[in-house]
């Protein structure tokens, strides 16, 4: 499977904005394993599109203070 880094920054985005919510409203949420997944998958998502969460520090680059 393939994905375009607009569709890697879609779903990194989504997970950005989404996850925690998603935790709080489901009462029986008990997976490590899927969490652990979740972030390996944003992990991913991010450094393939460059995606950086409201969250996360961005990268310094060239030109900027």
């Amino acid at each position: 499977m393939e994905l375009t880094k607009d569709e890697a920054m879609a779903v990194a985005d989504f997970i950005d904005m989404n996850l925690f919510q998603a935790i709080r409203n489901d009462e029986e949420w008990d997976s490590m394993m899927c969490l652990r997944n979740l972030i390996h998958v944003y992990e991913k998502a991010c450094e393939y599109s460059g995606y950086v969460g409201m969250t996360e520090p961005r990268p310094y680059r060239e030109g900027e203070s």
